[in-house]
């Protein structure tokens, strides 16, 4: 009985360990810090600070045929989630993943960032540069991608061969406005 206990106690310890435990918001988000993307000048033209920017299409290439499959994130797909990147002056970016229900009526608490993934952004001419801190298998993943912005559509591509297309959503100012990173 002893060594049943002794071994599920490190057993415990051991899976515990593993996980990251590292600094959090009060919504369990990671907060630790990370490496900041070079500074660049942004082009705040190109980049809407008042405006959302959200997940409307994925897609991946075929790394021998380079050939592209997109999917659409419509309304029937069964992933229940809408993600949004909200983008603030000194080079921060919140990822805001907000329930499809809760999409048709948004509301200024949604876009508390410290209910956003940590992030930052910068530009090198047309180049548009993004790093994301999320928790995932219990450890922290740092994703970098790297894109392009066409009017009002950013095209994101991963290392991985995949991306994400996102366009601008314009809502209410009162909504995003006098909000300030916790990172």
């Amino acid at each position: 009985m002893v060594t049943r206990v002794s071994v599920a106690f490190i057993l415990l310890l051991t899976v515990s360990g593993c996980c990251y435990n590292g600094k959090l918001s009060d919504y369990g988000l990671p907060r630790k810090a990370i490496a900041k993307l070079k500074n660049s000048t942004i082009d705040y033209s190109k980049i809407d600070t008042m405006a959302l920017y959200k997940a409307e299409a994925g897609f991946n290439i075929n790394s021998l045929t380079k050939e592209y499959t997109y999917y659409e994130k419509d309304v029937n797909n069964s992933y229940p989630y809408v993600s949004y990147l909200k983008f603030y002056q000194d080079g921060k970016l919140g990822v805001f993943i907000i329930p499809k229900t809760d999409t048709s009526a948004l509301q200024r608490d949604f876009f508390n960032p410290v209910k956003a993934k940590m992030g930052y952004y910068n530009m090198n001419g047309k180049v548009l540069k993004i790093r994301i801190a999320t928790i995932g298998d219990c450890t922290l993943y740092i994703s970098d991608s790297e894109g392009t912005i066409q009017n009002d559509t950013l095209k994101m591509l991963n290392k991985n061969y995949s991306g994400k297309i996102y366009k601008k959503v314009t809502v209410p100012k009162s909504l995003l406005e006098k909000w300030k990173p916790d990172w």
